[in-house]
This record gives C-alpha cells, structure tokens and sequence, in this order.
C-alpha cells in the first residue's frame, strides 16, 4: 500500500496528546511496518521538516505544498480542491491508496483514495463554551461533520470516543474502529535518586504532593480540585502534602481557568518530556478530575511510572483504568477530597499492590499494537 499520512497537526510544536499520538504512531510506523510506503503531507511555505520523527528515506518520502494555509483551507472548505492526492501525485509522482489524517481538519481526496481519520474526542461538541473564540471559528471551517461524512473510515481512540461519534453524529457501528493509544516512549518509574533530586529542585517541587497533570483548561475541573484540597487541608490539618497542578496554559484555544489563590498550591508550568517519569515518581498520588476525556493518556502515563491514580469516573476513565484507579464523582468537591485522604491513609502494603498492578495494566497498552491494527485496518478497506 502507498499510505498518504498529513502530519499537518506537528507544525504547531505542542506535545498534548494528540501530538503525542502521531509522533508515537509514526515512529512505530517506520520502525515496524517494511511492507508499505509513506508520503507524509503537510502546507507551509517554508521548509520545517524538523517537526517530524526519524524515517527511512526509501520508504517514506515527504510531500510538501507551498499554499497560504487560510486561503487553502477555505478551498478545502467550500469547494473541496485541489484533492491532497493529486497535490502528492504532482509533487513525487505517488498515487495513493489511502490517506490517513490522525487527528481531523479539512482534507479532501479523489474517490478512488480511501480516507481514514481519527478522532480523539467530540469535547468541542460538548463544551463549546470551554474553547476561545478563535478555537470555535477553526471548528466551524473544520466541520467535523463533513470529515466524518467524506471518511471512508473513522478511528476512535476509544470506545467511549466511539459511543460519542455514534450519538453525536449518527455514525454506524461498522465505519468506526477502535484503536487504544499508549504512552509515550518507554515511560517506567524513575529510580535515579541523583535524577529524581534535580527534577524537584527544576520544579520546586515539595516532598509530598498531589499531581494533576493536564493543560490548564475549563474541561480539566481544576477550580474544584482546588476546592477539594483545601477541604482535604482543613480536615486533615496535620498532613503536609501540596497541590501540584502541572502544564500549560494555552488562552489562544481554551478558555480562561480560575483557581484558587493558595500557598499550598503549585503550579510548575510546562513539564519537559524527559522530566515526566521523574514527576510522576516523585508525586505521592495523581488525582485526576477531569470532566471529559477521549482518552485520559495522563491516567495511563502514571500508572506506566509506578503513580497511584484517583480519577474522576466519567467518560472514558473507568475503561482505560479498569479497576485499578480510585474513583470519585467531579461535580462534587467533598467525593474529591475523600479521595483525597483516602490516598493518604491507604497502607503501604495497598500502596504498593496498586502500584504493581497500575505498571503492569499500562503495558497492555503499546504503540506496536497500535500501528498493527492501524495498518490492518488500512489493508480492509482495500481488500473489501
């Protein structure tokens, strides 16, 4: 198969998850898959191909077109041209089988080129009001409706993300496929001390804390988070643990957060990805209070480095955890300060099963399997 892939969503340099997920699948892409070729597309009028992971030059080759991406994204939009196939037809002299586009925009083909594309959530669906006004004017030119109905074929990340397509955009079972993501790298827990020591002091980070990881955005439920722990402080006032809110702000896509002025509440800013598994070590508990999720890689990231989970039970949480997290309602900041002390006063012993367990449960998840039911799903759609 000659498998088109736009990596157009890796210009912007993020690493939230989406980024993740394509870099992650594009690397065991080139590294496992030696039967097929690859033409990776994206638009810029300058040469940047430093956004892309390593690959093989024979198998994978690099199509880029030169056009103002608003005036092409508005082609695309109302008139559907020109078709990504016929742009990497004229530019390398590929014709392509199918198209992938791992996370949806505007991308329009030939009818003879099968489309796939994933879709990570429908939360601009569900809570539009948690977006700026500039993310809300990109969603109404992608139209997701349009990418779901010109696709041959949808990936969901989940089958909560499935259920979503499903209810909110009427799509039949058959068209929808899903694929779980896994973390990132070779995440495992962090065990060198001298490390370890100067990722605290990078982040200023107290001896005993609570994580949240997450961008800094209205989904994420922080201001009740923030709640819950000063709950948890005035019930609990001899305990000596913090808040630690990691990530980043982004007010160009989300709307604004407002968390509580506290002394005992951090907030590091972004984490670089080589200081991850440290963090998620150093933390004594991850408490995760996010209302809506596609995924929720951040649960499964701690687990992989050895963290206890406490997690909201909504969306797609209970099926990427299992029964291996402590859950709590998000809507009320009382269920989240319990879990909050139940993380505190739980014994060594259950500490460290869970830990066992949590590791183990994350390496069910791996990008090999990943790309391996990628690329199948890609050969069905050909041969059917």
């Amino acid at each position: 198969m000659i498998i088109g892939i736009d990596v157009r969503a890796l210009m912007h340099g993020r690493t939230s998850g989406v980024e993740n997920y394509i870099r992650s699948l594009l690397k065991a892409l080139f590294e496992i898959d030696s039967e097929n070729q690859y033409v990776l597309f994206y638009n810029s009028r300058k040469e940047c191909q430093n956004f892309l992971p390593p690959f093989d030059g024979r198998r994978v080759k690099v199509a880029r077109y030169r056009y103002p991406n608003k005036l092409l994204h508005l082609l695309w939009r109302f008139f559907k041209y020109p078709k990504i196939d016929k742009i990497i037809l004229r530019k390398i002299g590929k014709q392509l089988d199918v198209l992938f586009v791992p996370d949806p925009r505007p991308s329009p083909v030939s009818k003879s080129v099968k489309k796939v594309t994933t879709f990570h959530d429908l939360v601009f669906e569900r809570y539009p009001q948690h977006f700026s006004w500039k993310s809300r004017l990109w969603f109404a030119v992608l139209n997701p409706r349009e990418e779901v109905r010109s696709s041959t074929h949808l990936i969901a990340v989940s089958e909560f993300t499935k259920r979503e397509l499903q209810e909110l955009y009427c799509v039949e079972e058959n068209k929808i496929t899903v694929i779980p993501e896994a973390v990132p790298g070779k995440l495992k827990p962090e065990k060198d001390i001298f490390l370890l020591k100067t990722i605290r002091e990078k982040y200023a980070l107290p001896e005993n804390f609570f994580l949240t990881f997450s961008t800094l955005e209205p989904r994420k439920n922080l201001e009740s988070v923030s709640k819950a722990y000063g709950i948890f402080q005035k019930k609990s006032p001899l305990e000596t643990y913090r808040l630690v809110l990691a990530g980043r702000r982004d007010p160009l896509i989300f709307g604004k957060v407002f968390i509580d002025d506290h002394p005992d509440i951090l907030l590091p800013g972004f984490i670089d990805e080589a200081d991850k598994a440290g963090l998620y070590t150093l933390a004594s508990g991850m408490i995760f209070v996010s209302t809506y999720e596609g995924f929720g890689l951040p649960v499964l990231e701690a687990m992989a480095a050895g963290t206890l989970v406490t997690a909201a039970k909504v969306a797609s949480i209970p099926e990427i955890t299992g029964d291996l997290a402590d859950y709590f309602d998000p809507l009320s900041v009382d269920s989240i300060a319990d879990a909050l002390q139940r993380t505190v006063t739980l014994s060594e012993r259950d500490r460290q099963a869970r830990i066992a367990q949590g590791i183990a449960h994350a390496r069910q998840f791996s990008w090999e399997r990943c790309q391996q039911q990628t690329v199948e799903a890609f050969a069905r759609l050909l041969s059917s």
